[in-house]
């Protein structure tokens, strides 16, 4: 089986732009680089599934992409889902959150490696971005954070785990950032997979990020919360509690 490092090309905290994962330097991606390559679309007609109250209120984009070949990569078509969400008041983020979805079709060779993905969520770097990246309508976005953005100020020593809705296995890591605005945030970012097509591999990958200026936010009961919220609908339906206004 080809072994791929979803290259966790690297959740910007959006199109996997380089924020929150290691910077690699080159300019791999499982996306085509053209402007059509992801599309801004109504996020009620998106599959994947994160919730939170606070979501509710606030601003809310998503982004959807097909690759017939996985971009540069050479893997085969790759179906790709972002929501995202801010809440940000004179200036100062309260809130910036996103979810991930990633879905590949040729299972026979490639799978998502789901040790690569648990161990890139405490692979933390704000990294210059991708060329598709600079073409989206959303890249000046105050949560969209590249090298010079912001910066981890700490981190928690190890990765922990929590369980999903399915019962899956959802790794996460908390830290703390502080953006070129002033803004101090307290994160938690997690990564799940579904659909396994071969032991440790995945036909489908979840991976979000939760970002909140109230410190006192993100305990381990919303961590858990946050973590049985994920979902892609047809594969693994969000609870019925857990589902955003648009999706109910």
């Amino acid at each position: 089986m080809k072994k791929l490092l979803l290259i966790l090309i690297p959740l910007s905290f959006y199109f996997f732009n380089n924020a929150f994962a290691k910077c690699d330097g080159n300019q791999r991606t499982f996306m085509d680089n053209d402007s059509e390559a992801l599309i801004l679309i109504d996020p009620s007609s998106l599959k994947l599934s994160f919730y939170d109250e606070k979501f509710e209120e606030a601003n809310v984009n998503a982004y959807k992409g097909f690759s017939k070949n996985g971009g540069n990569l050479g893997i085969g078509a790759i179906e790709y889902e972002q929501i995202y969400f801010d809440i940000v008041k004179e200036e100062k983020i309260d809130l910036c959150a996103s979810a991930i979805y990633l879905r590949i079709f040729e299972t026979r060779s490639v799978g998502l490696d789901g040790a690569a993905l648990n161990s890139g969520v405490g692979k933390i770097e704000f990294c210059e971005p991708k060329k598709f990246e600079k073409k989206l309508v959303d890249f000046n976005h105050i949560c969209n954070w590249f090298k010079g953005d912001a910066e981890l100020t700490s981190i928690s020593k190890k990765n922990k785990g929590t369980k999903g809705n399915a019962s899956n296995s959802v790794v996460y890591r908390t830290g703390e950032i502080l953006h070129k605005s002033g803004s101090e945030l307290s994160c938690v970012r997690m990564t799940t997979g579904f659909k396994p097509n071969y032991p440790g591999y995945y036909q489908v990958a979840m991976l979000a990020h939760f970002c909140t200026s109230d410190f006192n936010y993100i305990t381990n009961e919303k961590i858990k919360s946050l973590a049985k919220s994920l979902g892609v609908y047809g594969i693994v339906d969000p609870p019925i509690g857990q589902r955003l206004s648009f999706h109910k």
